[in-house]
């Protein structure tokens, strides 16, 4: 850059306007590129990142005054086998549930509670351990948790009872009695919490195990199939979901947070872009305004320049280099504080058992570059109008 150039156009110009811009600059693109990371991350955590997740959906009876008065909601054999014949329906899978009593308790944690066990065709499992197996004689039972249920241990039950918080892989050392009650029965196991699951909202334990315990505890010889996972091509289909309506079927909504919380978060997150992008846009209006003031004071000075030889190019590339620089330095640094924000975020929801990536979205990134590439295209344009206005 030219000192001389640079000394006539910019010296004692930068005034307060110009600062303000640069600080509304700011706020407004940290804003906006916060609430498009905040947007990215609440998707990865309230949809699988496995894209073979979306194939699967959990269906269960609609429930009906008859059964509030007692009759079960309950698949029948014949059901099932009318959904594997479906064209949309690749294969079906039943959830096995436990026709004994079960509790859980923990002398480190200090709790007892009622529980239940299902179990899956490990086909069906988006999680394979390397603890998942269990023989005969075993006194330890192999789990396998909800990731919804450890969040709401850690944000719903464990603050109300005064009980410590667990990370995911905190939990998974954390030893529970598992007392089974049943056909005349009882016996005590040592339950470990061996791996989580984003597909299914259950607490998981072999099939081969719920198989024996049913036999050898269980109180209730009905084959009662309460609940299904059915591996399509399309759950989103209209042909899918007319199919299940027309069979009395739901649809499970997957995650305890549903769709309702999601949109209401977006939204609010939404909000917070919008309120952003107004803050940026006015930020850069100042800037073309002020930038525009800097020409127009600098009329006798330019006009000097250009009796001495000095060409209507080297002018307008000294004015945006300057721009750019200032650019420049927003940029870097929206992203370095985003970064430190979002880094230890996402670490701590990392320990609490949720995956999600410590780095920031790609789509930040193209966000960032295409939004500063444009200003700037059209900042260049805006200046070398201005410039050459001073030069007719």
């Amino acid at each position: 850059m030219n000192p001389l150039l640079n000394k006539i156009l910019w010296k004692d110009k930068r005034g307060k306007l110009t600062n303000a811009a640069i600080l509304g600059c700011f706020i407004g693109f940290l804003l906006l590129l916060g609430a498009l990371q905040l947007v990215c991350d609440l998707r990865d955590l309230l949809y699988s990142k496995n894209p073979n997740d979306t194939q699967y959906v959990v269906i269960t009876k609609k429930v009906s005054l008859f059964n509030t008065l007692g009759t079960k909601a309950a698949f029948k054999m014949g059901e099932v086998e009318k959904l594997k014949t479906s064209e949309l329906v690749a294969d079906v899978g039943r959830f096995t549930s436990n026709k004994f009593i079960v509790s859980a308790s923990s002398e480190m944690l200090g709790f007892y509670t009622d529980f239940f066990f299902e179990s899956v065709p490990e086909k069906f499992l988006d999680v394979q351990p390397g603890k998942w197996q269990w023989t005969k004689g075993q006194k330890e039972i192999p789990i396998i948790l909800s990731k919804d249920y450890l969040a709401l241990y850690n944000f719903g039950f464990a603050p109300s009872q005064g009980l410590p918080q667990f990370t995911a892989n905190t939990i998974k050392k954390v030893p529970l009695d598992i007392t089974i009650n049943g056909n005349g029965l009882k016996q005590i196991y040592r339950g470990r919490i061996v791996g989580f699951t984003d597909r299914l909202n259950s607490i998981l334990v072999p099939q081969n195990f719920m198989e024996w315990a049913n036999q050898t505890y269980g109180n209730d010889g009905s084959n009662r199939i309460s609940r299904l996972v059915l591996e399509t091509t399309n759950p989103y289909s209209k042909e899918l979901k007319a199919f299940l309506d027309g069979q009395g079927y739901e649809i499970s909504s997957g995650r305890i947070i549903g769709g309702k919380v999601i949109n209401i978060l977006e939204t609010s997150i939404l909000g917070l872009g919008i309120i952003g992008l107004v803050i940026l846009l006015l930020s850069l209006l100042i800037f073309l305004l002020n930038f525009q003031l800097i020409i127009s004071r600098s009329k006798e000075d330019i006009s000097l320049l250009a009796q001495l030889g000095f060409k209507q190019k080297q002018i307008s590339d000294m004015l945006f280099k300057k721009l750019s620089w200032i650019y420049l330095s927003i940029f870097i640094l929206c992203i370095v504080l985003l970064y430190v924000l979002h880094y230890p975020f996402s670490s701590w929801l990392n320990q609490q058992g949720f995956e999600m990536s410590k780095h920031l979205n790609w789509m930040v990134w193209a966000f960032a570059l295409v939004f500063s590439l444009s200003v700037l295209f059209f900042q260049r344009k805006s200046i070398g109008r201005n410039v050459a206005r001073l030069y007719q």
